[in-house]
């Protein structure tokens, strides 16, 4: 059985009770105030009411009161019945023999001869010790406590109805938040995890469980969201190293192969000429400095992500950038540069990581654009920031390859030469360098095409 159920029951019991308690109350305290009004009327009776003229044929009032005369020995000796002349009452039971019913000048109750109907009635001594009986019929008062018993049953079950059907409305819609709230747990158990119950905390008990229905419901998937969020970036954690340390397997690999091919082919003769030998040590040399080179950024790389802190001396980050500028115009003369540094913007950090980071910006125009393109080069202190933007104007970045190119050992051409590309660790350690000073880099596109990273530090006071 519902809960909705139940509750109607209990109300209909309940009402009905009230109603039959009620009812009871009423039907009692109107046939005693029948009763008693019967009562008086008995006692207003006058002697000559008693012995009075009878009614007529003709009249249809008929008598009010039936009348009994008695002797000495309680032998009725005349008798006048109520009721119309054509249809008279029958008497009431009355015995005032040997064995009397009716004690003398008290009203009580006894019913006719036959039981039809029921008298108020009253015994008196007369003259001479006869006795008199005089009798009102009932029937006037159990007509009305028919009409009443009538009324207040087809008004009771009207009532009852209609309460019902009021608590039935109520109940329903007090009780329409637990049903949004089995609905709501039955959907979140079908996976539905942001299904709410949607009900606003009122005051009522109802409203608050809704409200920490739905609270819960927040925390839980809060929680469950972080977990699979660190579920999933534990599992991208493990990808990308196991990607790192294939790539770093395979960047180390072409240079150690190099170097053992060349010992190898020395070590069978195949270098007794002083010029080959001459270009393997070259070769050995260059692979060799590759891969340092290499270490040292993987070193760096894990130094930055153990958290170990750089070095925090003022740094004139304006004299850093108009190096790095010199060099490119050393490097590449016929390079359109535009450069606008303002002069003295000092930053606090490790001077030779933050002029790796200018370099690798300035490298990655270099190695990815023609040499005609034009370069721009902006640095500007703020209020409390400084900002450093690096803008090309060529092919810039296809919208595919914008998320990982800060990845380490991310490369947008994969079939590059390595030699001019480099092995797709300098924004990834552009990017460590920055966030170890508290800072950011980030990528947008060139108005008008391009590559444009912009480095974000907080400015010394």
């Amino acid at each position: 059985m519902t809960l909705r159920t139940r509750l109607l029951l209990s109300l209909g019991v309940l009402l009905a009770a009230a109603l039959l308690a009620s009812g009871a109350l009423v039907v009692g305290l109107t046939r005693t105030s029948l009763v008693a009004q019967l009562d008086d009327d008995i006692r207003s009776v006058r002697e000559t009411d008693l012995f009075g003229p009878p009614p007529q044929r003709g009249d249809f009032t008929g008598r009010r009161f039936a009348v009994m005369l008695f002797d000495r020995s309680g032998t009725l000796i005349d008798s006048a019945p109520s009721g119309l002349p054509s249809d008279p009452d029958p008497l009431p039971s009355v015995s005032l023999g040997s064995d009397p019913n009716v004690p003398f000048r008290q009203i009580v109750e006894r019913p006719s001869i036959d039981g039809s109907i029921s008298y108020r009635l009253v015994a008196v001594r007369a003259e001479g010790g006869s006795a008199v009986v005089l009798a009102a019929p009932m029937t006037g008062v159990d007509r009305s406590m028919a009409v009443l018993l009538r009324t207040l049953v087809l008004v009771g079950l009207i009532v009852l109805g209609l309460m019902l059907l009021v608590g039935w409305l109520i109940i329903r819609r007090g009780l329409r938040p637990l049903e949004q709230v089995t609905v709501t747990a039955e959907r979140i158990s079908a996976g539905e995890l942001s299904s709410r119950v949607g009900v606003r905390d009122d005051g009522s008990e109802v409203g608050r469980l809704g409200h920490a229905f739905d609270t819960m419901l927040d925390q839980i998937q809060g929680a469950f969201e972080s977990q699979r969020a660190a579920l999933a970036a534990k599992e991208r954690s493990e990808t990308q190293l196991r990607q790192f340390v294939a790539d770093a397997s395979h960047e180390l690999r072409t240079p150690l192969t190099a170097v053992r091919g060349y010992a190898e082919l020395y070590r069978a003769g195949g270098l007794s000429e002083e010029v080959a030998l001459e270009q393997a040590m070259s070769r050995i040399g260059t692979e060799s400095r590759r891969m340092a080179a290499l270490v040292e950024d993987l070193l760096l790389l894990a130094r930055l992500d153990q958290g170990r802190p750089l070095r925090a001396d003022p740094v004139v980050l304006s004299d850093l950038v108009n190096d790095a500028l010199n060099d490119v115009r050393a490097v590449e003369p016929s390079r359109p540069v535009r450069a606008e540094v303002e002069p003295g913007v000092i930053v606090s950090g490790d001077e030779d990581r933050l002029r790796q980071v200018i370099g690798n910006l300035l490298t990655n125009v270099r190695v990815h654009t023609p040499v005609d393109t034009p370069v721009e080069v902006s640095l500007m202190a703020g209020d409390g920031v400084v900002s450093l933007s690096v803008a090309d104007h060529g092919p810039g970045v296809d919208p595919e390859h914008v998320e990982h190119i800060f990845d380490r050992f991310y490369r947008a051409d994969t079939g590059r030469s390595r030699d001019r590309g480099g092995s797709g660790l300098g924004l990834s350690i552009a990017a460590s360098v920055a966030l170890a000073h508290r800072g950011t880099i980030v990528y947008s596109t060139t108005p008008g095409g391009g590559a444009t990273f912009t480095l974000t530090l907080p400015r010394s006071t």
